[in-house]
């Protein structure tokens, strides 16, 4: 692939991200269409304290936790999606800005900024994934789910506050596994 190629495709790449957030299709199940996740790829946030995930081993699938996010976070905003977004590619890997947010009973926008860092290998497969959030993520956190971290103990607290705020709305868990 030239470099060319290689910039083209990780442009794609994040723009699948989030075009699959302004569809809606997140919420549907669906995920990143040109994200192909090589093996013992990586995620890593500081918002999920210390630990690194290895997306193989981990027990719930990037598009299983995508989809229950998303859908937590649309039972309190409904019209929760990207507000404006932006992307840079490089050679190997890309850098995006996302700025999601959503409006309450009161039409209060509730928002906040997510940066994501991508390193991909020779075959365009992801090999590193890590996130930031801007400060307002606390706040967004404390009105959608009830709690905020950052979460010493890992992404699992986190996605226990997602299904707690998913089985308060009524919503049958079981129905998010794939």
């Amino acid at each position: 692939m030239t470099l060319e190629e290689r910039l083209a495709h990780h442009k794609a790449m994040a723009e699948s991200y989030h075009m699959a957030y302004v569809k809606q299709d997140v919420q549907d199940g669906a995920t990143y269409d040109e994200w192909k996740f090589a093996p013992h790829a990586t995620y890593w946030s500081p918002y999920f304290g210390d630990n690194m995930i290895d997306l193989t081993e981990n027990p719930m699938s990037v598009q299983q936790s995508a989809t229950m996010e998303a859908t937590s976070y649309g039972v309190t905003l409904p019209d929760w999606a990207p507000l404006d977004f932006k992307c840079w590619a490089s050679e190997d890997g890309f850098v995006m800005q996302s700025h999601f947010g959503g409006h309450d009973k009161d039409g209060v926008l509730h928002d906040f900024y997510a940066y994501g860092f991508v390193n991909t290998n020779e075959d365009d497969e992801i090999v590193h994934w890590e996130t930031h959030v801007s400060p307002e993520y606390n706040d967004f956190l404390d009105f959608t789910l009830g709690v905020h971290g950052p979460f010493k103990h890992g992404a699992g607290e986190y996605m226990q506050a997602v299904g707690k705020r998913l089985a308060q709305a009524g919503m049958d868990l079981s129905a998010f596994k794939k």
